[in-house]
């Protein structure tokens, strides 16, 4: 425990010391939102005129959703940093376990990305009017789980990743694309079709259905069961590729 403490207190302050870059994962999807807000305010309109939902009450989760995918940059750079600097090798030769200092490293990774979530959807109810017509409780269990599982898909991004210009595009191309399918930037009805087709074999689908169903629709915990059920598979999917994939000694570095 101490051990890991440490490597939690490690990650911490360099995140610290990278506050300007950690802190834009926070403010710019507060700025997209303030852009996209009115398309998804006419859309909710338009399926119920008379229900009075804010186009954050469907545009804020999904905001958060996909710039926790692309906060695991910093998570990125600081693995791969680790490398470059020898201090993943000395650590290690003090008899600390990769799986150790993995697990520090994404237990850190796994509070931002809640803090994340939490920020964006406070300010989207202070500035932009959301509402959550359901269960508090169920939006929490919701986000705890999708966390995970954006933590495990970083996870792989730390077994196949050798360099910084493979990671980001682990994390921004890999976020892009599954918000777009999930329906995190635009309504998913809106999308086209083949889309919507291959939509249910992304997690962000399942993420922005469950948070649908209890921001708009008012739903509790046993009404988005199968949606967290889902999302739960694809985190232990997750961890199991990273089982097979990782590679404690593979040669990393941060340049390309």
């Amino acid at each position: 425990m101490r051990q890991l403490l440490s490597i939690c207190r490690h990650e911490i302050s360099l995140m610290r010391s990278h506050a300007i870059p950690v802190a834009l994962y926070y403010l710019i999807p507060l700025a997209i939102l303030a852009f996209v807000e009115g398309g998804f305010s006419v859309y909710l309109q338009l399926e119920d005129p008379s229900a009075g939902f804010s186009g954050a009450d469907l545009a804020a989760p999904g905001q958060a959703t996909m710039f926790g995918f692309m906060s695991l940059a910093t998570v990125g750079f600081f693995f791969l940093g680790d490398h470059a600097w020898g201090t993943w090798n000395r650590v290690r030769a003090l008899g600390v376990r990769p799986r150790r200092i993995m697990t520090g490293k994404l237990g850190v990774a796994y509070l931002n990305q809640l803090m994340i979530f939490v920020v964006v959807m406070g300010a989207a109810t202070l500035l932009f009017g959301l509402t959550v017509r359901g269960s508090t409780v169920a939006l929490i269990a919701v986000e705890l789980v999708m966390a995970l599982v954006i933590v495990g898909y970083g996870l792989i991004a730390c077994s196949l990743a050798r360099n910084q210009a493979e990671f980001n595009a682990f994390s921004y191309l890999g976020a892009l694309v599954l918000a777009g399918l999930g329906g995190a930037l635009t309504p998913f009805e809106t999308l086209p079709q083949w889309a919507q087709t291959i939509a249910p074999l992304t997690p962000t689908y399942w993420s922005v259905r469950a948070f649908s169903i209890v921001i708009l629709d008012g739903g509790g915990l046993a009404d988005v069961s199968e949606e967290l059920l889902v999302l739960a598979l694809f985190a232990a999917v997750f961890f199991l590729v990273v089982s097979r994939l990782f590679d404690a000694s593979k040669r990393r570095t941060t340049w390309a």
